[in-house]
C-alpha cells in the first residue's frame, strides 16, 4: 500500500512540476517557495537551528546557528537535496554550501523594518480579470485536487511578481523576468552573461595562449584569478590530450604557451622539458609514471625505516 501511494505522489509530483513549467512560473519562484516552506522540507527541528540564506547557480546557502551543526549537515546534503528536489518536484538544488551570511528579510530599503515576505503578499488583491485568467489556464487540468494546488501556486506567483513590481522592480533587459531596481539583468541572464564572458576569455587564450591578465583585461572586463582559473582549465585539458610518451606534438608547444605565458618564438626545449615535469601526471599513459615515483618513495622510505 505504501508503495502504490509513494508512486502516486512521484507521479502527482512531475504532473505539478509540468504543469508549472507550462503556466510559464520560472525557477525563481521555485527558489522561493523552496525558502518559504523550509521548515515542512527538513522539519521544525532542523529548520529552528539551520536557515536559507538563497539559492544561486543550484547551489543552496545555508546559515548555522552553530558549527556542530553545519559538521552534522555535511553528511546529510544527499538527503537534504533529494527532500527539496522531491518536494518540489524540480531539479533545482545539487549542492549545499554553508555561509557565514545571516538570511536576511526582503526589505523595501536598506533602512527600513524587515518586511514579512509571506504577509505582504496575502495582502496583495489580484484583478477578477486576473483570478479568471488563471482559472482559464486550468481547464485541461482534470484532477480537481491537482487544479486546487495549481491554482493556489499561480495566484501566489502572480502576486508576489505585483508585490516586486510595487516595490520597483522592472522587467530584465534581455527577457521578461523581474529584476531588482539597481539591476538591469534578472539572476538567469546575470548567469548567462558570466558564462559567456568566461567563455570569451578561454577563446581569446586559445587564439593567443601567451596573453597575460594586463592584455586581456583590455578587452574583456575580468579579473586576475578568473583569467588564471580559465587558463588551469585550458592546461589541464590540453595535457589530457597529449600522450607522455610523444610530447613532440602542437599540443605540448601550446601548453608551454599557457603555462610559460611566452609567445611561439620563445618555446624553447628547456621551456617544454619544464612544463613536462609540471603536467607529467596529467598526460595520457602520465598514471604509469606517477605509479613508478611513488614505487620509488616507498623502497626509499623503507630503505631508511631499516
Amino acid at each position: 500500500m505504501a508503495t502504490h501511494r509513494k508512486g502516486k505522489l512521484e507521479k502527482m509530483n512531475i504532473i505539478f512540476s509540468q504543469s508549472i513549467k507550462e503556466m510559464g512560473v520560472g525557477k525563481e519562484f521555485f527558489s522561493h517557495m523552496v525558502l518559504y516552506y523550509w521548515p515542512k522540507i527538513v522539519g521544525k527541528h532542523i529548520s529552528a537551528n539551520v536557515k536559507p540564506v538563497n539559492i544561486e547557480f543550484k547551489k543552496l546557502f545555508l546559515y548555522t546557528s552553530h558549527p556542530i551543526w553545519a559538521n552534522q549537515l555535511s553528511y546529510m546534503k544527499d538527503e537534504i537535496k533529494n527532500k527539496i528536489n522531491n518536494f518540489m518536484g524540480e531539479y533545482l538544488v545539487e549542492d549545499i554550501v554553508f555561509t557565514n551570511n545571516r538570511p536576511v528579510n526582503i526589505t523595501e530599503e536598506n533602512n527600513s523594518p524587515a518586511v514579512n515576505i509571506g504577509y505582504e503578499i496575502n495582502k496583495i488583491n489580484l484583478s477578477d480579470k486576473k483570478i479568471e485568467e488563471i482559472k482559464n489556464d486550468l481547464n485541461n487540468v482534470k484532477n480537481d485536487d491537482l487544479k486546487k494546488v495549481i491554482f493556489k501556486v499561480r495566484l501566489n506567483d502572480e502576486k508576489y511578481k505585483k508585490y516586486r513590481l510595487n516595490n520597483n522592480w522592472h522587467k530584465c533587459k534581455k527577457c521578461n523576468n523581474l529584476c531588482q531596481p539597481e539591476d538591469e539583468l534578472c539572476n538567469e541572464c546575470k548567469r548567462k552573461a558570466n558564462i559567456e564572458r568566461l567563455a570569451s576569455i578561454r577563446k581569446f587564450l586559445m587564439d593567443m595562449p601567451w596573453a597575460r591578465y594586463c592584455d586581456i583585461e583590455k578587452e574583456i572586463p575580468c579579473n586576475a584569478d578568473e583569467v588564471n582559473e580559465e587558463r588551469i582549465i585550458l592546461m589541464q585539458k590540453l595535457a589530457a590530450k597529449i600522450n607522455i610518451k610523444n610530447t613532440d606534438c602542437f599540443e605540448m608547444s601550446l601548453l608551454t604557451m599557457l603555462y610559460k605565458s611566452v609567445p611561439p618564438e620563445k618555446v624553447t626545449d628547456e621551456l617544454k622539458e619544464s612544463t613536462i615535469k609540471k603536467f607529467r601526471y596529467d598526460f595520457i599513459d602520465g598514471y604509469k609514471y606517477a605509479r613508478k615515483d611513488n614505487i620509488k618513495k616507498y623502497k626509499k622510505y623503507n630503505k631508511y625505516k631499516k
